[in-house]
């Protein structure tokens, strides 16, 4: 990760949006309206034409491609249950503007390469919230994220999280979460916690232990 820029650790800190890169939030006032009423679902490649017809910098970029996913694809609860289901290509989860976590990252990490933009999936697990370091952790599940490069760092965000939450009933609502949206690393460890720990982006690494984890 070293040769692709990736600098560790020591991440600005800003009490009023929490994030790992200065945002000016008012900027994206007229971006967010236009990203979430964009209606194309022919192609991919269409879709991010259309989006970055309002995008300029690479932050705005980043920014119309989570807003839109976040607005747009929903928990596809029935393929959480049912492998067979699950859409696995980007095209099909636009198309169909369903799936479960590697959806969502799938179709976020294409759409930020047709936009010249460098993005990674992140495998980990989803931990409770309130987690402390070197808490053993008795129930946790398998999850993915993605992971951008801006301003020759690397940020963290979930495009999963950001759209809604599902309940107890296994029912999804879309609920829209700014909070993971460039999240900073010492906040975003609080409940995703990376199978490589450099991915948590933290100058000091924590240590996950994990109860009756299988490997």
């Amino acid at each position: 990760m070293e040769e692709e820029g990736k600098e560790e650790g020591d991440y600005p800190w800003d009490e009023c949006n929490e994030k790992s890169i200065e945002i000016d939030f008012t900027q994206f006032e007229e971006l967010d309206a236009y990203a979430q009423k964009v209606n194309v679902k022919d192609s991919v490649e269409n879709l991010v034409s259309v989006l970055l017809q309002k995008a300029h910098s690479d932050l705005e970029k980043v920014r119309a491609i989570w807003m839109w996913i976040c607005h747009h694809i929903e928990y596809d609860m029935e393929a959480f249950y049912d492998e067979a289901k699950r859409a696995s290509e980007a095209a099909d989860v636009l198309q169909s503007g369903k799936g479960i976590c590697t959806g969502y990252c799938g179709l976020f990490e294409e759409m930020c390469s047709i936009a010249g933009i460098q993005c990674k999936t992140l495998s980990g697990y989803c931990i409770g919230y309130g987690y402390k370091a070197e808490q053993v952790i008795e129930e946790y599940k398998s999850h993915v994220w993605s992971t951008v490069h801006l301003d020759g760092r690397w940020h963290l965000l979930d495009s999963t999280w950001g759209s809604g939450c599902v309940d107890d009933k296994g029912n999804f609502t879309f609920r829209y979460s700014e909070f993971y949206f460039l999240t900073h690393p010492a906040l975003f460890i609080e409940d995703h916690f990376p199978d490589d720990p450099r991915w948590q982006l933290l100058k000091q690494t924590l240590r996950l232990e994990m109860d009756g984890c299988d490997g």
